[in-house]
């Protein structure tokens, strides 16, 4: 692109037919000025235009790590979740291992209380049996003469012991 100063150095040589100087000055002072205008404006543009591929590239930078972070983050996420999952079977087997220990505990506690009861209530049948027995003896040994009072015979010990008192008067 040709300068405004190489503009204002160009001369043009005269022929015998040639141009008027003063006219050709008067437009070279005004190609000068309006190319000095637009070749500034050129340049301030070409320099608003770098700024402006600057920022388009900073924000596509920045575009660029904000996609890798939303990425990462996504795996993050993922990651995050499948180890919550993976935490939460964990805890859901130790869970079922702990019930199903409990509940075998609880079988083999209820075993031993009706072992017990069982063993209870065969020492009660022995006792009760061995009870009755000894309430039949009883029985027995009440109904038998031994116990029977005559109470002809305490009229007659009484008659007895009453004629001993009037002989040792």
């Amino acid at each position: 692109m040709i300068t405004p100063i190489e503009i204002q150095k160009t001369e043009f040589k005269m022929s015998a037919h040639g141009y008027s100087k003063n006219q050709v000055d008067e437009f070279k002072s005004i190609i000068l000025k309006d190319y000095e205008t637009l070749y500034r404006q050129s340049l301030e543009t070409s320099e608003k235009i770098d700024q402006l591929n600057e920022k388009i590239a900073y924000y596509e930078n920045m575009e660029k790590s904000l996609h890798k972070a939303l990425v990462l983050a996504e795996k993050s996420a993922e990651e995050t979740k499948k180890t919550a999952e993976l935490n939460a079977e964990a805890i859901e087997k130790e869970a079922r291992a702990e019930a199903e220990n409990i509940l075998l505990t609880a079988k083999r506690q209820l075993g031993q209380v009706y072992d017990a009861t069982r063993d209870l209530v065969r020492q009660y049948e022995t006792y009760r049996s061995q009870f009755i027995a000894a309430s039949n003896a009883q029985i027995q040994l009440l109904n038998s003469d031994s116990f029977k009072i005559d109470m002809s015979r305490l009229e007659a010990y009484k008659e007895q012991a009453g004629r001993k008192e009037e002989e040792k008067n």
